[in-house]
């Protein structure tokens, strides 16, 4: 049979952090998303222990989500299921005052499907079914009457959670090792030795080792290095160490640095990104799989890519700014200088495409460029609705979504992404070197969304007469095409190609024509004085 879990209202939980919070927001966010990656860990481990099944009957865990397979009594595998789901309800109510919830699916093969995809599309459904009962658990107890009394919650230890978060995070840069405990009285700000905190059920340790070893149920590496196998103790067997920007003393780099080692204007690049059409690819391997332990394969072949690889990227020192909010099973939220996160975006896409391009897969983004103070909930959505943009919305000239990343107000495959850095760049060094100025990209920007429609209250004739106005201001302000300097007569080819297409912008493959508005904000955005209240 298979079992299906999910976490649910992990994003709300995450970025659940106090008003006040500004230079620890750092700290406490990659705490509390490493706390959702140990949960679900803890959860799936004490189903497996309830059931007696070993660790390999995990076939995946990550991003909320896992999944076990294993034989036994359907009627015991029910009962012994509902029973620590109501147990792991109960916690995470009074815990979390509901702000994480789970559901969990039993599917057993009671009848036989002509394949593994079906099997496995049949255990999906009834977990989404399982998704429209929250709570059912916890509110009938096992039973078919409902216990409304069950919801009344105590009032939440904010202060004390809040506080166990800023010394998980400030400690988590230097840990190599977490270590569960069987606790069945622990909350979810542990005291004790340490650095701890709560689970359903254990109490994990950071740290080098745990005060009470012989009590040690489950361990986990954090130095980014697969646990070895045979351990006495059982292994969390994929890496959990996230990469930190870290400054001399191990503390979290804050945010505003981050931002203040941008390019230009010192603001922050929130980047999501996550393969596209996951499902369709994992019905495509188990439609030829004899067994579901493809579906461990290919979820651990992505999450070494999301977990491994790309946390080894990261610790390079072009990518070291990198902040990791997460990064495992078939996606990431990473938050740096808005610059750097351009050139990330491109890198991920392109180590992905060499990793898993041949098998067709494909993977989207989308980025939010804001400033450091913005609240990072808000701009978590920001990025959100963009990838959510990438994955349902053709990109100019394009028949198709996805493989797709949305960004400075336009959205491009990533065909075209060199291209459109490439010439951002050289925009904005035209700038930097004063061959071009910086005043005269804000009137090319405006001409552009004059022409395109793209202003509100645009009539017909306005638009239409933005061409000529855009001819007139290059004859005025931009170089001599016969300019004895190379790179004035560059900058003066540049916008002579771009006027030549500026109307053709519907029909045309130039990416530089079809891309201008993103090209020409990068640039702005590249050469404006660092004044951290500034807006673009």
């Amino acid at each position: 049979m298979l079992i299906l879990g999910d976490v649910a209202g992990i994003q709300d939980f995450i970025f659940d952090l106090p008003a006040e919070e500004r230079g620890g927001q750092a700290r406490m966010l990659r705490a509390r998303s490493f706390y959702v990656q140990i949960l679900t860990e803890a959860i799936a481990f004490r189903i497996q222990r309830a059931l007696g099944w070993p660790r390999e009957s995990l076939l995946f865990c990550a991003a909320g989500k896992f999944a076990l397979e294993g034989t036994g009594s359907i009627e015991v595998v029910r009962a012994r299921v509902a029973a620590e789901h109501e147990a792991v309800e109960e916690w995470l109510g009074r815990e979390t005052t509901g702000a994480l919830r789970l559901a969990v699916a039993v599917h057993a093969e009671e009848q036989p499907y002509s394949s593994l995809a079906d099997r496995y599309e049949a255990a999906m459904a009834e977990l989404q079914r399982a998704k429209l009962r929250p709570w059912a658990a916890l509110g009938t107890g096992g039973g078919n009457r409902w216990k409304p009394e069950k919801f009344v919650l105590p009032l939440p230890r904010k202060d004390d959670e809040f506080e166990t978060f800023r010394r998980v995070g400030a400690a988590l840069p230097r840990a190599l090792q977490l270590h569960l405990i069987d606790d069945p009285n622990a909350t979810l700000a542990a005291g004790g030795d340490g650095i701890a905190f709560g689970l359903p059920g254990f109490r994990a340790v950071l740290g080098d080792a745990a005060s009470s070893t012989e009590r040690i149920v489950l361990e986990a590496d954090l130095t980014g290095t697969r646990a070895k196998r045979g351990a006495a103790t059982p292994h969390i067997s994929r890496p959990l160490a996230r990469h930190i920007p870290t400054k001399s003393n191990g503390a979290p780099v804050w945010f505003e640095e981050l931002a203040s080692r941008s390019r230009g204007a010192p603001y922050l690049g929130i980047l999501k990104m996550d393969a596209d059409s996951l499902g369709k690819a994992i019905n495509d391997r188990l439609r030829n799989a004899t067994d579901l332990r493809e579906l461990a394969r290919f979820s651990a072949e992505l999450d070494d890519f999301f977990a491994v690889e790309l946390m080894h990227l990261f610790e390079r020192p072009e990518w070291e700014t990198t902040y990791t909010v997460f990064s495992g099973g078939d996606d990431l939220l990473v938050v740096g200088p808005w610059d750097r996160m351009l050139d990330l975006a491109g890198e991920v896409r392109r180590r992905f495409h060499d990793r898993f391009g041949a098998a067709g897969l494909t993977v989207s983004g989308g980025l939010a460029i804001v400033r450091a103070r913005y609240p990072i909930r808000r701009s978590v959505a920001q990025a959100e609705s963009l990838l959510e943009r990438a994955k349902t919305v053709p990109a100019p000239r394009m028949s198709q979504p996805k493989d797709q990343l949305a960004t400075l107000g336009q959205l491009w495959k990533w065909q075209h992404h060199a291209p459109i850095i490439s010439a951002a760049k050289r925009l904005a060094g035209w700038v930097d070197s004063g061959v071009a100025r910086r005043g005269r990209l804000h009137t090319l920007l405006q001409l552009t969304l004059l022409r395109r429609g793209e202003l509100p209250e645009t009539t017909r004739a306005e638009q239409l007469a933005a061409t000529t106005r855009l001819a007139y201001h290059v004859d005025r302000n931009y170089p001599s095409p016969d300019s004895s300097a190379p790179e004035e007569r560059a900058l003066r080819e540049w916008i002579d190609r771009v006027l030549e297409g500026f109307d053709r912008y519907e029909v045309t493959d130039d990416p530089e024509i079809l891309f201008l508005p993103a090209i020409v904000r990068y640039a702005l955005l590249a050469t404006r004085t660092k004044s951290p209240e500034s807006d673009t």
